[in-house]
């Protein structure tokens, strides 16, 4: 057994011989981007070598790498080791709303009472005395809430606030404590994961931060997270990992807004099917098999306990209701969000994040389904991808001056984020470098600058073309767009395609609705750029509206409105899905929809 000590942190951590570094951090608790799950193909899962020895699968010695640099899936300690790792920020999900508007009835709820103890001469038990106080006879049953009022009313407190959540009595604190009320809201993507601290008393969000989803570590989409269900412990990994990523959100929540991790009664989360599986430790393999169906589609409100949560304890964690097999629970969120459920209007709802759902409708009908688009959009599967955070590439321009790029924070460019990969697609196939069918076109350098023209190289057989010269950019390498990257985004976009064109025929739209985008990608795209490669057919710019983290509102909305969460209760039962793959014509329609030109 070795020791990894990493540059910067006081930790050491053990590794066996025969366990890759990977591996080894992951089970530490430290979690490296591995998007294609620790097979050694995307390159992600970078650490330097400071001192130490490593060797590469069944003990092959390796060859120096350029500031000893290596992939952490593919070498093995061979004696104790110090390594730097690589800080990987989080991307945004979009804006939140900082206020709500007025959403009905409160979910949550404090009372002050003012307790009538039992005396000899008026004899009640303490459960009643506060039954008759909250106006509620059959409503405090629960055994910690019995632990809570016996010590409360041993030190005889002359105010005891009463905590109900949708009328049920959930907490009793002694003294007044009627101002501190909050809940968290959480947005589970795949990639990101988004919390909101709720002040309840004023229905405003007083905190927000976004971190990595640890699960990365075990591949970009929810299919590698599957699979790693099936190796041994893999199920307690993922769970273990998550759950420690949501504590972490709440830890920096509630330090900035000053108030202690026991002010909070409530979660409410927001997530895809996978995600949400994972959370519980309940194994998602179902939904990989044929015929493809989830354990659970609604689970009751449960004890923050039970999960691990550090909140408090007598508080509850709401599980939004998924609606199908891999239309998620983000989906029913986002619907509330924009209000497509009581729209007199039809509307689009498209969130492209790694995994793609697309819903239309309005009040009086929604369909929906679920895309393969992959995780193109947020910069997996992309040679230089990266998410949308500091130093990825979200605006291209090419014309006759050259080649020139925007980065987020305005510095050096450390990669390209999914926007940033459409806008670049969009501008090679507007100067002919790129052809409708999405090869790149070589003969289109005998008519460009020089300055574009040497721009489109040929590297280890494949053509390329460079965005930022290694000079230029933030790793030392240089970001390019690859053929294959191309690739990934035509059947990304062809996914998208053929969803929206398959429900607007179910809906018999008659005329294109206006299209909502949501999450990171909606937030960052360029929408003349989407219209350019196709992504969104037969829509003209004005239709298109950006909105930001519509999944995250809704869970707030939710978080704060009883009304809200019955309308996301009847949502996920009333939406019709509409499984892709069995339609007729879906093949057919895929493989045109491939074409740029479309």
């Amino acid at each position: 057994m070795y020791e990894i000590t990493i540059d910067g942190m006081q930790k050491t951590i053990p590794c066996s011989c025969d366990q890759t570094l990977l591996r080894a951090l992951t089970d530490a608790g430290i979690f490296l981007e591995a998007n294609c799950g620790g097979k050694g193909t995307c390159g992600k899962c970078k650490v330097q070598i400071l001192s130490g020895r490593v060797v590469g699968p069944k003990g092959i010695p390796l060859s120096s790498q350029t500031g000893n640099i290596y992939t952490a899936c593919q070498v093995y300690p061979q004696q104790d080791i110090t390594i730097a790792l690589k800080h990987t920020e989080a991307s945004t999900k979009g804006s939140m709303k900082a206020g709500l508007d007025d959403n009905g009835r409160p979910l949550l709820c404090k009372t002050v009472i003012a307790p009538e103890y039992p005396t000899l001469e008026k004899r009640h038990s303490l459960q009643e005395m506060i039954c008759r106080a909250c106006n509620a006879p059959e409503r405090v049953a629960a055994a910690g809430i019995m632990r809570q009022l016996a010590e409360v009313a041993a030190a005889k407190a002359s105010r005891i606030t009463v905590v109900t959540m949708d009328d049920d009595v959930i907490a009793v604190e002694p003294g007044d404590t009627i101002e501190a009320l909050f809940g968290v809201a959480i947005d589970i993507g795949t990639t990101t994961v988004a919390g909101m601290l709720v002040d309840i008393n004023a229905q405003r969000i007083v905190a927000t931060h976004s971190a990595t989803n640890p699960q990365a570590a075990f591949g970009a989409d929810v299919i590698s997270r599957i699979e790693s269900c099936s190796a041994p412990g893999g199920l307690e990994a993922l769970a273990t990992a998550i759950r420690r990523c949501l504590n972490e959100i709440i830890a920096v929540l509630c330090h900035s807004a000053s108030i202690p991790q026991d002010r909070v009664y409530a979660i409410v989360i927001a997530g895809n099917t996978t995600m949400g599986h994972l959370l519980l430790g309940i194994s998602p393999r179902s939904l990989a098999v044929k015929p493809y169906e989830a354990v659970f589609r609604q689970i009751e409100p449960f004890s923050p306990n039970m999960i691990g949560l550090n909140v408090n304890s007598c508080g509850k964690v709401i599980m939004l209701p998924n609606i199908a097999s891999f239309i998620g629970s983000d989906t029913t969120a986002a619907i509330v969000a924009t209000d497509q459920d009581v729209s007199p209007t039809q509307l689009l709802l498209v969130d492209l994040g790694t995994n793609g759902e697309i819903v239309l409708g309005n009040r009086d009908k929604l369909w929906a389904c679920a895309t393969a688009a992959g995780p193109a959009f947020e910069g997996a599967h992309i040679r230089d991808g990266m998410r949308a955070a500091t130093g990825a590439i979200v605006d291209v321009a090419i014309d006759n001056d050259g080649v020139r790029v925007q980065t987020i924070g305005d510095g050096k460019p450390a990669g390209i984020c999914g926007s940033g990969l459409v806008k670049a697609i969009a501008e090679l196939i507007k100067t002919g470098i790129i052809m409708p069918s999405g090869r790149f076109n070589t003969e289109a350098k005998k008519g460009l600058y020089p300055e574009v023209a040497e721009r489109l190289r040929i590297n280890a057989g494949h053509s390329e073309f460079v965005l930022v010269e290694a000079a230029d950019s933030a790793t030392g390498s240089a970001i390019a767009v690859t053929q294959a990257d191309i690739r990934q985004v035509q059947l990304a976009k062809a996914a998208i395609c053929t969803g929206i064109e398959i429900l607007l025929d179910k809906a018999g739209a008659l005329s294109s609705p206006q299209v909502l985008l949501a999450g990171a990608f909606g937030n960052y795209i360029d929408i003349d750029s989407a219209l350019a490669i196709g992504l969104l057919p037969g829509v003209c710019r004005e239709q298109i509206k950006p909105v930001g983290n519509a999944a995250g509102t809704g869970a707030v909305r939710a978080l704060i409105s009883r009304e809200i969460l019955a309308r996301c209760e009847r949502i996920a039962g009333e939406v019709a899905f509409v499984e892709l793959a069995a339609q007729p014509d879906f093949q057919k329609m895929f493989l045109a929809n491939l074409d740029f030109s479309r």
